[in-house]
């Protein structure tokens, strides 16, 4: 029905991951592995929970894109925060390579570990070179790394994807959420784009089903992805967010 695969997370029903996925892999192309890592804990699939994943995949019955977890911060002036969060993506690009993942999604977060933003620009950003570097350094693919918009504009990390080979997450809630300009993203950057993350925004919280969203606003995104390949995600964290995006989704698609 759509050019590109459609997919959702990881966490929809109150589960752990695979019982997640073997109710969501009959009706999408693909889920969005979203893991997370804290101070001594983390939900990385153990060798078990991948040999179950692995077989959708080997059957064709899923594929699969992982979401880093968000507590990296690559720009963090703290030489062990911002080494960590490099340890961190060669962690789980390791564990996880036997899903043969489409793409991974990344943040590179403006703020440091302790929610402060940055002020000076140009050191945050040589910061984050130095990290693309040593990623690469170590072997980790950063063609197959998508980089996810944020609180602050594209354009001023533009330079760095292109030179580094990233491709771009572009957020759909996040950009109404920080009131980014849609229309003119699309316009410019939907050609490097491998993933969209398509969620409602109301009342200043996010993740919500896309039903939450004006009609004039769908329209006009679902417009621009008349020829979009690559992975649209619906990224909500529950049965009735998705179920309800869903069927706006296939309402207004058909309308295009």
């Amino acid at each position: 029905m759509f050019p590109f695969r459609l997919g959702t997370t990881s966490y929809i029903y109150p589960d752990y991951i695979v019982p997640n996925v073997t109710k969501l892999a009959p009706f999408l192309d693909e889920i969005e592995l979203v893991l997370f890592e804290s101070e001594g804990q983390d939900n990385y699939p153990d060798e078990v929970e991948l040999r179950n994943l692995m077989n959708f995949s080997l059957k064709g019955e899923v594929s699969f894109n992982v979401h880093f977890p968000i507590d990296i911060f690559l720009g963090d002036k703290d030489e062990e925060v911002r080494l960590r969060g490099i340890s961190i993506v060669n962690k789980v690009t390791e564990r996880t390579l036997c899903l043969k993942p489409s793409l991974y999604t990344l943040h590179f977060d403006v703020r440091d570990k302790n929610g402060r933003e940055e002020t000076d620009m140009e050191a945050w950003r040589r910061r984050i070179i130095r990290s693309a570097e040593e990623m690469k350094e170590r072997g980790i693919e950063l063609e197959r790394i998508s980089i996810e918009t944020l609180s602050y504009p594209l354009e001023w990390i533009e330079d760095i994807l292109k030179k580094f080979g990233f491709s771009i997450c572009l957020d759909i809630g996040h950009m109404l959420l920080y009131e980014l300009d849609i229309q003119s993203y699309l316009k410019k950057y939907l050609p490097q784009t491998s993933i969209i993350h398509f969620h409602g925004v109301e009342n200043g919280i996010d993740h919500l089903g896309i039903d939450r969203l004006n009609g004039k606003i769908i329209n006009s995104i679902l417009s621009k992805l008349q020829s979009f390949t690559g992975v649209l995600s619906i990224e909500v964290f529950s049965f009735g967010d998705l179920k309800n995006s869903l069927e706006v989704l296939e309402q207004k698609w058909k309308k295009e």
